[in-house]
């Protein structure tokens, strides 16, 4: 996962291997009571859960977030600008999962850590729970002053 998440990795390997385990072991405990059907289907389902989180977490945007003061901006990948609004959906205080909707209608999920520039995580904590300011005159200059990798 170049540039990726170690943390987010590590975790979805850990959730795969334990719901894996936990899939086996009922299996051995009393899975053959069941029709063949049941057994294929529950490893079947396991199987597409854990393909579509190992693919979220590769699909995860990369680039760079800056915050205006009116609106976020993204810039990375072959989408070019992107401006919209920012939601926090999971906050661990030192990583943060949230979604950028943007003004094309189409959205895009970032997975923030502290330890990708911890000096400026505050700012970044601040940034994100903070409302749209009345007109910053200089906002976009100040942004792309404070604007970090994600």
């Amino acid at each position: 996962m170049s540039g990726r998440s170690v943390w987010i990795g590590a975790a979805l390997a850990l959730v795969s291997l334990a719901s894996l385990s936990a899939l086996i072991a009922w299996v051995g405990l009393g899975a053959s009571r069941h029709p063949a059907w049941i057994t294929g289907a529950a490893f079947a389902l396991w199987l597409l859960t854990v393909g579509i989180a190992w693919r979220f977490a590769f699909t995860l945007s990369s680039g760079v977030l800056a915050w205006d003061g009116q609106a976020w901006t993204f810039q990375g990948g072959p989408d070019g600008v992107r401006w919209g609004s920012l939601t926090v959906c999971i906050d661990l205080q030192h990583r943060m999962a949230v979604r950028l909707a943007g003004d094309d209608g189409l959205a895009r999920w970032f997975w923030l850590e502290r330890c990708r520039d911890s000096a400026r995580w505050g700012d970044l904590r601040r940034a994100v729970y903070s409302r749209p300011g009345q007109g910053v005159a200089d906002a976009p200059e100040k942004a792309s002053e404070g604007a970090g990798p994600v």
